[in-house]
């Protein structure tokens, strides 16, 4: 059922990314009205007025046909439109802080993996220095710095086809020198490896690996580099590739003090291990890793490293502890809103209920894996392999 305008608002900033999108393509009101009368719902002028001037809600029918229209992916519009209503939702005040603190508190927030805290408070610093776009001109090289910060929230959260959309926006913008387009290479590699575009994602590390040891880009970046390519290589399947280079990136952080992308690293590189079948060497690294990090506060990684330890005692056919790994990683998976991995754990505990012949259990998970499958991007092994079942129980 459509919205009341009367009593609904509609987002002020989603629309006005719609008006932008829209005239970058040309297309006048009547003539998106015209071209939208194929589909279910057609999006006729004055609705599409009232919501690019934010009074007005769209249904999903008029997002899919405006999405056709513009050749605008459909989940990015969606992700949007997520964003934007939970934005105007919970309205963040920044209080006095200055502009570094703010970034300071973003990025702690990121480490500790709540993104539902720190993607608001990054917008909210967007909006306060009065910035109007991505792909408006640079009001000073700060800009840039919230525009990461709000890039790497949206990747973090899974939201990665918007992310690409900012990234490509920010690539427009006036001002980018060459240490930030390599950022925004790196970025552009990040959710294109995440979307599964691997030759795009392999060409963008290729040019950040040619620039790296330039005297102009920050010493982290190497490392952050070699991690990313580990990441697209054990996606293709070049298994001993990638663990060699998890384990130069690991030593490059360590000796650059990065002790949160160490233990992410070391995380990927135990997973990388464990599907090789070093699986005692997997567990080792993991010990370590969550050793490391019970005086820190990455509860994020914590939750991976959990979910790691968990798939791999249930491969090993440990299943209590696989379970007992999965239940734990899950309590602070939904409370940091990370629903990639509230699904793997619940795959791996419906497995193990498979195992067991609990049907209860399964039935359970089941019903949580069908709830997360149309919220989870990318193509992790285990929302395949979930797929697949409901494929082959339904044919």
């Amino acid at each position: 059922m459509e919205h009341s305008e009367e009593t609904t608002q509609g987002s002020a900033a989603f629309g006005a990314y719609l008006k932008k999108v829209r005239e970058g393509r040309r297309l006048s009101l009547d003539a998106v009205e015209e071209l939208s009368a194929a589909f279910p719902e057609k999006v006729t002028k004055s609705h599409l007025s009232r919501i690019e001037n934010g009074l007005a809600f769209p249904t999903f029918p008029r997002l899919m046909a405006m999405s056709h229209i513009y050749g605008v992916p459909i989940a990015s519009l969606a992700e949007r439109y997520e964003v934007e209503l939970r934005r105007g939702m919970r309205p963040v005040d920044l209080g006095g802080r200055s502009d570094d603190e703010v970034l300071q508190q973003v990025d702690a927030l990121i480490r500790a993996g709540d993104m539902a805290e720190a993607l608001p408070s990054a917008w909210a610093l967007f909006e306060r220095r009065n910035e109007s776009a991505f792909g408006a001109p640079f009001v000073d090289p700060k800009s840039f710095e919230v525009r990461v910060r709000i890039i790497a929230c949206m990747n973090l959260s899974g939201r990665y086809e918007y992310a690409k959309g900012l990234v490509e926006e920010t690539f427009g913008a006036k001002g980018v020198q060459e240490p930030q387009r390599l950022v925004l290479l790196q970025l552009l590699a990040t959710t294109s490896y995440r979307l599964r575009r691997y030759t795009i994602a392999l060409l963008a590390i290729e040019e950040c690996e040619r620039a790296s040891t330039r005297d102009d880009v920050a010493t982290r970046f190497l490392p952050d580099v070699l991690a990313l390519k580990a990441n697209l290589l054990l996606a293709m399947g070049q298994q001993t590739e990638a663990i060699a280079l998890y384990r130069e990136a690991a030593d490059r952080y360590r000796g650059i003090g990065n002790d949160y992308e160490s233990a992410s690293t070391r995380i990927n590189l135990a997973e990388a291990l464990g599907e090789a079948g070093s699986t005692e060497e997997a567990r080792q690294v993991l010990v370590s890793v969550l050793t490391d990090m019970e005086a820190g506060s990455f509860e994020r990684l914590r939750a991976i490293a959990l979910c790691v330890s968990s798939k791999i005692e249930y491969r090993t056919g440990n299943l209590d502890e696989a379970d007992r790994l999965a239940v734990k990683s899950n309590l602070i998976a939904r409370r940091i809103e990370h629903p990639a991995l509230v699904f793997k754990n619940c795959f791996y505990l419906w497995r193990i209920a498979q195992a067991r012949g609990d049907q209860a259990a399964m039935r359970l998970n089941e019903r949580t894996l069908r709830s997360y499958l149309g919220r989870i991007e990318g193509g992790d092994a285990e929302v395949e392999e979930f797929r697949g079942t409901l494929t082959r129980a339904e044919s």
